[in-house]
């Protein structure tokens, strides 16, 4: 078990009565049937899971509190009651509005039966080959040996194989036909082929298209260059000229303000002399 800190024992402690304040009032405020069936399950879902979020808080506040008093044990029964509540309340909503549960369609009906014919086999050249062993006529005793000398005369001296199963040897190695394996998987390399010159072509083409527009791009930019750089002239003489005229105009300014100064200073005496006078 880890050690938990004092911060996320406060933590734990003051997340816990907002979490189930905010649940009990989901479930009382909440209207759970105006939603379709299928919103309400998985509302029902969500609050199941915080509910069960808040049962862990509860359990971890509880064994952090070591100093247990009545009135601390008194509010956890009251906050396990409430989740109590809360948990019966929403699971009988999720068992009303869960779905049905429905068998998934099979898929084995649906997938086509293999289909086999005769030419397929008849294209498969049959092998056989032959490994010969040492001591081979004395560990395989002779027909002569097994059978008693009174029973030899009576057997056919005809061979016991079949007359046509030299017949069906030889068609078999006879075949020279192409099987059908090697004639699918030549058609395909032929199809990857075509597919990769048309990919190779595309690609040939999009990197002319993309070398086109970067020496269109290329002049658009040069030209904003030069007309930034204008700009930036233009803007230098512009910052001296009001460099210059902001000199002037204050030296100007000056002289106004003093010559109505003196104006005023002169009216003042002129009507100091006429008052005395």
């Amino acid at each position: 078990m880890s050690v938990r800190t004092n911060d996320q024992i406060l933590h734990d402690r003051v997340n816990l009565p907002r979490l189930v304040k905010r649940l009990e009032k989901s479930v009382s405020q909440d209207d759970w049937s105006d939603s379709s069936q299928r919103d309400t399950w998985i509302k029902a879902q969500g609050t199941l899971q915080r509910i069960r979020h808040a049962r862990l808080l509860l359990k971890n506040v509880e064994v952090d509190d070591h100093g247990t008093s009545p009135a601390s044990e008194h509010r956890y029964q009251r906050l396990r009651a409430t989740l109590d509540q809360v948990e019966a309340f929403v699971t009988e909503v999720e068992q009303k509005a869960a779905p049905p549960l429905r068998r998934p369609t099979p898929i084995l009906p649906s997938i086509r039966a293999p289909i086999t014919k005769a030419a397929d086999y008849a294209t498969i050249p049959v092998e056989a080959t032959l490994i010969p062993t040492e001591d081979t006529t004395r560990s395989v005793p002779s027909a002569d040996d097994l059978i008693p000398s009174s029973q030899t005369e009576s057997l056919p001296s005809e061979p016991l194989a079949p007359p046509t199963l030299p017949a069906a040897l030889s068609v078999t190695s006879n075949i020279t036909a192409t099987p059908t394996i090697l004639q699918n998987s030549r058609a395909l390399q032929e199809e990857l082929s075509e597919q990769l010159a048309l990919m190779a072509t595309q690609l040939r083409r999009n990197a002319t298209h993309f070398s086109e527009s970067l020496v269109k791009d290329k002049s658009v930019v040069e030209a904003m260059q030069e007309k930034l750089e204008g700009n930036f002239d233009f803007m230098k003489k512009e910052r001296i000229r009001l460099r210059d005229f902001r000199g002037k105009s204050g030296s100007t300014t000056c002289l106004v303000i003093t010559s109505i100064l003196v104006v005023l200073v002169a009216f003042m005496l002129m009507v100091l002399v006429i008052r005395v006078t």
